[in-house]
């Protein structure tokens, strides 16, 4: 919806403009180019124009873009109307996420960005661009902006007890992804916590065996094989058949030279939701800082109450990209003056301690806060909370997840092969917890019998947008391989080989999950050889 204005036009008559605007909007007056223009090549193309700072209308969401086209020597403003719908428009988000050819069922991957969400950065890729960390005017409002996403943030995590005032908004750092967030974690825990090298110099760390590669990997370059300094030494608690580990385990791999017990929230592939609530106040108890990577969970279950001032979590770490803010923006939570207790010296007293540089963050992370991702991640925490929205988004991605799964059963049933047992070995066998409450809602990992995944999202990955595990480390080429996590919760190699990670969302429909699962079974039945 455009139309077109011309606000510096060389044209000086009333009727002349308003022919031109009706014809080629960069050659206003001409049904061609001039013959001095030859716009494939030309280097003298429209160019942008910096707006006014009035460019935005906030009373009736228009954008106002000029341009300026040298071989005519006009000014040209374009209007748009309607802001939501056409942002709606430029993302291709109907209400499916269907993008009218491939179902999306890869929300744990990513999610796609909430038209809201990128309405409320435009103003700060425009008007309000300045530098927050400016004390003159400009700085100003990116400043307020930065400071309210703190704030909203927190809201996810606080209590539901009316404690939120003892949470100083300066807990929340903004960091550039998830992978930062629990590098930093970990980094400001093992810094703190010197005073507890053992004689062979290593500080100790409990961990679990299905954790994502930004806490593995980390860990392992601070182990004695690894880079980094100070050197640890790693204690992974195994989980159940289900992807669960248990508490109690987690406290009896403490010993005196723990520093840091590192367990996430909710694993991506399986959705086996961890203890962290039990842990994090066992942790307390025993003066042992704990961290949890909340990237999965955000959105999806209820966390109010994870950074409790007294029982909960030390630090947290957010991913806006997994909840509808856009991607290379996330945040970890540090519980205030936890680094000042039980012994520990604060480490960020000298400054950041990863990303030094100008002393953003309140001196804890170096580089210019990248203000319209902070808003877009502050927007989308506002509409989880508006009214609750996450619990509806909860019933209705259990009821998609339901749907699929149920479509895949009905279409593939099971085979008459008898086991060792007398067991009726079925094609499709779900992974992770049986018991909802101890899963995401949205995620289904289901394994297929006879079935090679690789090759099954090779064919269909154009109608249907899943996957075999995590995004951030799977590769469908390597169709006989899968992943560690199936591995560590003991999934048998017929079915490993055969999972699928389809993972719903709030925007996930019916006809999505049908058409979907008829996909799916479809190819399944091509590689079983059945009819």
């Amino acid at each position: 919806q455009a139309n077109t204005t011309i606000p510096h036009c060389a044209i000086s008559n009333q009727s002349q403009r308003q022919k031109a605007g009706h014809r080629s909007l960069l050659h206003p007056g001409r049904s061609k180019p001039p013959s001095s223009c030859r716009r494939a090549d030309c280097s003298r193309r429209p160019r942008p124009r910096l707006p006014p700072v009035s460019w935005i209308n906030g009373a009736s969401s228009s954008i106002f873009v000029q341009f300026f086209h040298s071989c005519s020597g006009f000014w040209y403003q374009v209007r748009i109307k309607s802001l939501s719908a056409s942002l709606n428009s430029v993302i291709g988000m109907d209400s499916n996420v269907r993008n009218k050819k491939c179902v999306y069922l890869d929300y744990n991957g990513t999610t796609p960005v909430d038209p809201s969400v990128l309405e409320s950065m435009v103003p700060y890729l425009t008007e309000h661009f300045g530098n927050p960390s400016s004390s003159h005017y400009f700085g100003q409002a990116p400043k307020r902006a930065v400071d309210k996403s703190r704030q909203t943030l927190l809201r996810l995590i606080e209590p539901k007890d009316g404690q939120d005032q003892a949470i100083d908004p300066s807990s929340i750092i903004f960091t550039g992804c998830g992978t930062e967030s629990n590098n930093l974690a970990i980094r400001l825990a093992l810094l703190s916590s010197l005073h507890k090298t053992d004689e062979e110099g290593l500080i100790h760390v409990v961990s679990t065996n299905i954790e994502h590669p930004a806490i593995s990997q980390c860990l392992n370059y601070y182990s004695s094989q690894g880079g980094l300094t100070p050197k640890i030494a790693v204690t992974y608690v195994p989980v159940n058949r289900e992807g669960i580990v248990s508490a109690e385990d987690v406290m009896n791999s403490i010993r005196p030279n723990t520093a840091l017990v590192t367990i996430m929230t909710a694993n991506n592939e399986v959705g086996a939701i961890q203890p962290v609530f039990d842990i994090a106040r066992l942790c307390r108890e025993k003066q042992v800082l704990f961290h949890t990577d909340a990237a999965q969970a955000v959105g999806k279950i209820d966390l109010r109450g994870l950074a409790h001032p007294n029982t909960g979590a030390d630090m947290v770490t957010i991913v806006g990209h997994k909840f509808g803010a856009p991607k290379g923006i996330a945040a970890l939570f540090v519980r205030p003056h936890c680094f000042d207790e039980s012994g520990r010296t604060n480490p960020e007293n000298g400054g950041s301690v990863l990303l030094m540089g100008g002393g953003q963050e309140c001196g804890r992370r170096g580089g210019t806060e990248n203000v319209p991702y902070i808003v877009g991640m502050g927007r989308a925490a506002e509409v989880l909370l508006e009214n609750d929205a996450w619990e509806c988004n909860f019933r209705h991605m259990s009821a998609m997840r339901k749907r699929l799964l149920q479509n895949i059963i009905q279409g593939l049933g099971g085979d008459k092969a008898t086991g060792d047992n007398g067991e009726n070995h079925l094609i499709v066998r779900t992974n992770g917890p049986s018991d909802p409450k101890q899963r995401l809602p949205n995620t289904l990992s289901v394994g297929l019998k006879g079935v090679r995944s690789g090759e099954l999202l090779s064919n269909i990955g154009d109608v249907v947008a899943c996957s075999a595990g995590s995004a951030c480390h799977s590769s469908a080429s390597q169709s006989l391989s899968y992943s560690a996590i199936l591995k560590a919760i003991s999934v048998r190699p017929e079915y490993a080989i055969g999972t699928l990670r389809l993972s719903v969302g709030p925007s996930t429909t019916e006809a999505d999950a049908d058409f979907a699962a008829e996909v799916i079974v479809n190819e399944a039945k091509k590689q079983l050889g059945w009819p």
